[in-house]
């Protein structure tokens, strides 16, 4: 049989290009950002290069699938690329405030309606949306000294609702909700000892059963994300607890006689003790950080690391003597914190980008508050350091919060606790 004869047939020219821009989708403005974001902003806020290398895997993936997180990521941008232009005496300009103003309005509207949805399998974006649009308020600077804090909760209500429908948490799920667990589990240590606590004083925890109490010393890390052992987070929730007791009882010791002066000083005794073991512990340190990807990390930066953790483990103390103890500011205990949290902070390289003191508002600000006559010129000069460095705004807005409890503290010698309680204010050193 002869095969029929093939038709000639038209031939198309195809042209295919040579580069696929996949953010095409993204207005040019806001590519601008994205970029500025992953080259810059990002990087300020990583403590180390493998950290920020984590965080933008995880984080900028979700960002250009979710449109709630994509304008959150591009708020936290504008935040840190307009603080390049301001210096530690001025704001932000009227335009550079909309454009944040904007960006944020569009994100929390679209998470919003992802709200409305019950599929909790995208939980990991809405928390990171919800990370993002803390870290907004946390770091911004912003007059607003309130704002991040419903972000905190609404963190902890998601966290709340997914763990209630799926059980506790384990090692099977994704990494992106491993990561921010890490987030909510040392912001939740951290809001806990704020002068206006966790509602009630309570203490909730959403980390996987690896980050119980009940953690072998040998087992336990220094997270390079948070900047502090993991363990280190948990005495910070007992430590925030009892200072929310001990505040109660002083005002109304009629209506709250859970526990005695005596009880109190057996609470101060047992967090003491257990911050300076890990004190201890941590300074003859050799390894175990926990970081993703090759534990590539010199002894120069392992150092630095050290340096931040323990001076953390110095604001404990001072929590711990100043709230429970109710030991004077001036008491050569709580000046010896002080002492210390200057000399961590002061030992650790001036860095634009990548840096452990990125995490080191709080240490600082907590140590402010307690600091006397030359000490508090010596934070003052580390805040603005480190503002010139990162241009993280929350640095900024620190240390003119510490300018302000100075110079009203001068002659009446209130505490930072009853001062930030009688203004209403409720300021997290982030």
């Amino acid at each position: 049989m002869v095969p029929a004869p093939t038709q000639n047939r038209p031939l198309y020219e195809i042209s295919i290009p040579g580069h696929v821009d996949v953010l095409s989708f993204i207005p040019s403005s806001n590519r601008i950002l994205l970029q500025y974001f992953t080259c810059n902003a990002s990087k300020a806020l990583a403590s180390h290069s493998l950290v920020h290398q984590e965080v933008c895997e995880l984080i900028l993936p979700m960002a250009l699938e979710n449109q709630a997180l994509l304008y959150a990521t591009l708020a936290l941008a504008a935040i840190h690329r307009t603080s390049l232009t301001s210096t530690i005496d001025n704001a932000f300009d009227d335009n550079a405030r909309e454009l944040v103003t904007r960006l944020t309005a569009t994100s929390i509207s679209s998470l919003r309606k992802e709200l409305q949805e019950l599929d909790s399998s995208s939980l990991g974006p809405k928390l990171a949306t919800i990370r993002t649009l803390f870290l907004c308020e946390a770091i911004s600077g912003s007059p607003t000294l309130r704002a991040w804090r419903s972000h905190f909760l609404g963190a902890k209500a998601l966290l709340s609702s997914f763990d209630r429908q799926t059980g506790s948490p384990s090692f099977h799920e994704d990494s992106s909700l491993r990561f921010l667990r890490r987030w909510y589990n040392i912001t939740e240590a951290l809001v806990a000892l704020t002068p206006e606590g966790l509602p009630g004083g309570q203490i909730e925890f959403f980390g996987p059963p690896s980050l119980s109490p009940n953690l072998r010393s040998d087992e336990i890390c220094i997270d390079a994300y948070t900047g502090c052992a993991e363990d280190l987070s948990i005495a910070f929730r007992e430590i925030g607890a009892v200072a929310w007791e001990r505040r109660r009882a002083s005002e109304d010791p009629n209506r709250f006689p859970r526990l005695s002066e005596e009880d109190f000083h057996r609470e101060a005794d047992h967090l003491e003790l257990s911050v300076r073991k890990m004190i201890e512990r941590d300074r003859t340190r050799t390894n175990t950080i926990n970081i993703a990807g090759a534990p590539t990390m010199s002894v120069q930066e392992f150092r630095e690391f050290l340096l931040c953790n323990e001076a953390y483990q110095q604001t404990a103390l001072i929590h711990v003597h100043r709230r429970i103890r109710r030991l004077p500011s001036n008491s050569t205990t709580v000046q010896e914190c002080v002492g210390r949290i200057i000399e961590c902070v002061s030992s650790i390289r001036p860095a634009a980008t990548l840096s452990p003191l990125t995490l080191l508002t709080t240490p600082l600000f907590i140590a402010g508050c307690e600091a006397q006559g030359p000490e508090r010129s010596k934070i003052s000069w580390l805040l603005r350091g480190m503002y010139s460095h990162l241009r993280l705004p929350n640095m900024k807005r620190a240390l003119e919060v510490l300018g302000t409890f100075w110079h009203e503290s001068e002659d009446s010698e209130i505490d930072w606790e009853s001062f930030s309680r009688q203004r209403g204010w409720d300021f997290l050193p982030y």
